[in-house]
């Protein structure tokens, strides 16, 4: 110990022992001021050479790294790693097998993009699940600013197949996890920070009603709306429970009416609503897309592909069901291959949602919380509206998670990776401190070393 009579020497020893760069940045910082607090005790005693003594008391460094090392590692994720390139590698065989045949109609099925599609999903996969997730809190407002900036040069560039723009759409796949980092940003910021909080979730929504993207702007309210009640639940800005959770309940009504008066009139002005709700009105227009998936469920049988009456020779399933490679692929799957194997899709999914969500719920950090939330609800919100789509119910266009095999498959995978970085830092997950008290409690690693 002679060697070590300073504490800048004590933990760069201690440093050394500790193999996770990210759990020297939050380890050796406590562990600093845990022998300050000693060295501070020992001076304010009287005691001569009062660092040393509290070098001294807290044992060998080496030691110390090397315990420190066992409790703060990585928790690999090969569990949820696996479910999810499983259910990548489900869809992108599903695709490849139920699609390739129409080729001859369809030039966007292709059976190698769809495993190219994979591939690149896998990468970004892992690619997010080594990133350091805490790079994101830091840098919240710039990567909104971002957001907006490349949603609306999408805007201008995306090409507009029936006036929808392509790329602009997948970009607000992100805008959950992008308006998570914005919340975070301001929190203990009081009633400025929560306006600021509130008022970004308003270019996000413009840009979703420009692109249009129906499905992407009520995810994006849905999810705004629920990590503001729990940022008020837990204080975040400071200014009390029962304050911050009255004004995002006004808010939230407020939004909910506008959005209302926004959308409403477009669903009667196209005749969306009643063609989802009563499709045999308009079996020819509005309704037509409705009308073909009822039947082909009405068709489809428990195991092996269904009975369809009308003459496929003439109509092809893939001519005639809009969509039946993407949107509506959960139908071709049903109609193809039975009632059964979608249920199976459906399930592998859930379990999956719920084990992201269970493990969200269990973290402890704020940063963590509110970003793998937001992947969560962005998850089961795609899910939500293709099964209801799939049903007979076209409402709100969206794909199903990781099943298309195409550029959403990359970006969800993406998302879940996203997830997996934050699951995967658990050991080392903390809420970063500044000067003031925080409003909530705050979680400080637990340095457990038996004194030699």
């Amino acid at each position: 110990m002679q060697e070590h009579k300073t504490i800048e020497s004590y933990l760069e020893m201690v440093s050394e022992q500790i193999r996770w760069k990210r759990a020297r940045s939050v380890v050796v910082p406590e562990l600093k001021r845990h022998l300050e607090d000693q060295r501070d005790a020992f001076a304010a005693e009287g005691r001569q050479n009062a660092e040393e003594l509290a070098v001294e008391e807290m044992g060998d460094p080496v030691t110390v790294g090397t315990e420190l090392d066992a409790i703060h590692r990585p928790r690999p994720q090969w569990g949820l790693l696996a479910l999810t390139m499983l259910l990548a590698l489900c869809g992108a065989l599903l695709q490849i097998w139920l699609t390739a045949p129409w080729s001859y109609c369809y030039k966007d099925v292709d059976p190698f993009r769809t495993l190219t599609a994979f591939v690149l999903g896998c990468g970004v996969l892992l690619l997010c699940y080594f990133l350091d997730y805490t790079w994101l809190g830091r840098h919240g407002r710039a990567i909104y600013l971002c957001a907006v900036a490349a949603s609306l040069l999408a805007l201008l560039v995306s090409p507009r197949p029936q006036s929808f723009s392509f790329y602009a759409a997948y970009l607000t796949l992100c805008y959950p996890v992008v308006y998570a980092l914005w919340l975070y940003t301001y929190r203990r910021s009081g009633w400025t920070g929560l306006l600021l909080a509130i008022a970004g979730g308003i270019p996000l929504a413009a840009i979703c009603m420009l692109v249009p993207r129906t499905s992407s702007l009520l995810t994006l309210m849905f999810t705004g709306f629920v990590l503001l009640m729990a940022a008020g639940w837990k204080d975040w800005f400071g200014i009390g429970r029962r304050k911050t959770m009255v004004f995002v309940l006004l808010c939230g009504a407020v939004l909910v009416f506008s959005a209302l008066l926004l959308l409403w009139p477009s669903l009667f002005a196209n005749r969306r609503l009643a063609a989802a709700l009563h499709p045999e009105l308009d079996p020819t227009g509005a309704g037509y897309q409705a009308n073909i998936i009822r039947k082909v469920l009405d068709a489809s049988q428990w195991l092996g592909q269904g009975t369809w009456s009308t003459d496929v020779s003439a109509h092809p399933f893939e001519m005639t069901v809009p969509s039946c490679s993407s949107d509506a692929f959960l139908t071709t799957i049903i109609y193809k291959l039975g009632w059964a194997p979608f249920l199976a899709v459906v399930l592998a999914f859930a379990l999956l949602a719920a084990w992201l969500l269970r493990r969200c719920l269990k973290h402890k950090s704020q940063l963590g919380s509110v970003v793998s939330l937001a992947v969560v609800m962005a998850l089961c919100a795609q899910a939500l509206y293709n099964m209801v789509w799939n049903l007979g119910y076209p409402l709100f266009a969206a794909e199903f998670p990781l099943i298309v095999g195409n550029t959403n498959t990359i970006i969800n995978m993406g998302l879940i990776g996203l997830a997996l970085s934050v699951f995967r830092g658990e050991s080392i997950a903390r809420d970063d401190r500044r000067g003031e008290p925080l409003p909530q409690p705050r979680y400080r690693i637990k340095i457990s070393i038996q004194k030699y």
